[in-house]
């Protein structure tokens, strides 16, 4: 018989992070090198991911900030940030939106649950004030020992960092510690948006692309025009397939709610991206294309969500 507890794992990990953070300890989660309290003068915040830790500054300004995210783990992390609502804390979205997740994913990976079943039991068991939560953005997912940028502009708030890419053994990394509580102020940084050479729009069905994909350097703009109804918004990851990789396959292994889904290893070699933003925001993120095969996809991977490419 399995054991139950009527807080998660994954709360009690979000509660660790906080207490660790007000008591005055290193405010990096877990054992990774020690991180300046503020960001640099020029914007940049580093946040290292391992296995399974962040650390990254617990207080950045608003406005545009660059993230710079280094992955030193030996599996593919990513980061997302969700603002929370007024009067919410990391505590609570440990014990109520961290408990919902976890308790639907067991009984999909138990196969008590379908995909259909289990967006419905998702819906029920989420607190209603989860439809304040806004995802506000961060890097997409990043294979091991790689390092990616992205800058977005922020508001003041509450935000929590989360990576829930999964464990080969099906466990969320949110849930081995990879969550961490950022305050964003209302002190605003000098920072600017940078110029792009090519433009992603994101709507619900499909993926506008304004530019040329050649090799090189690029700056990509991903303007966020639309939101689902439900669930997570659009969002854009980069994939380097190789020739007999399925870029359906790698699709549906970005969605988590297949048995697979996002478990470790990763299908391609990812390099980054930009994660989901509230409709209107636009995110920039830096990549070095070589001569290849490639897809930007949106997680779960609509079909109109998938362009595949080739650089010359």
């Amino acid at each position: 018989m399995k054991l139950r507890f009527p807080v998660s794992p994954l709360a009690i990990l979000f509660a660790a992070a906080l207490f660790a953070c007000q008591a005055g300890e290193p405010e990096a989660a877990g054992d990774v090198d020690d991180l300046p309290a503020e960001p640099s003068s020029e914007g940049a915040v580093e946040v290292v991911a391992q296995d399974y830790a962040f650390a990254a500054p617990s207080r950045i300004p608003s406005g545009w900030t660059t993230f710079r995210l280094v992955n030193r783990g030996k599996e593919p992390h990513f980061f997302l940030l969700n603002r929370l609502p007024d009067g919410k804390t990391i505590e609570d979205y440990g014990a109520e939106v961290g408990a919902a997740f976890d308790s639907v994913w067991d009984s999909l990976r138990t196969g008590a649950a379908d995909k259909a079943e289990a967006g419905a039991m998702l819906g029920r068991r989420l607190p209603a004030w989860y439809a304040d939560v806004e995802q506000w953005g961060g890097v997409g997912i990043l294979a091991p020992g790689r390092t990616a940028p992205v800058t977005m502009r922020l508001e003041p708030g509450s935000y929590v960092m989360e990576c829930y890419i999964k464990t080969a053994d099906g466990e969320f990394h949110s849930s081995q510690g990879m969550v961490l509580p950022i305050t964003v102020t209302a002190e605003v940084s000098d920072q600017e948006p940078p110029a792009s050479d090519l433009d992603i729009t994101l709507t619900n069905d499909e993926m506008l692309i304004e530019g040329e994909a050649t090799p090189g350097e690029h700056t990509i703009a991903v303007h966020f025009g639309e939101h689902p109804e439900t669930g997570l918004g659009n969002d854009v990851h980069l994939a380097r397939l190789e020739d007999d990789t399925s870029v359906q396959e790698v699709a549906s292994w970005m969605d988590w709610m297949n048995a697979d889904g996002l478990r470790a290893p990763a299908p391609a070699l990812f390099v980054g991206g930009a994660q989901e933003m509230p409709v209107g925001q636009t995110a920039y993120f830096d990549v070095v294309l070589e001569p290849g095969r490639y897809a930007w996809i949106s997680e779960p991977g609509a079909q109109g969500l998938i362009r595949e490419f080739t650089v010359e």
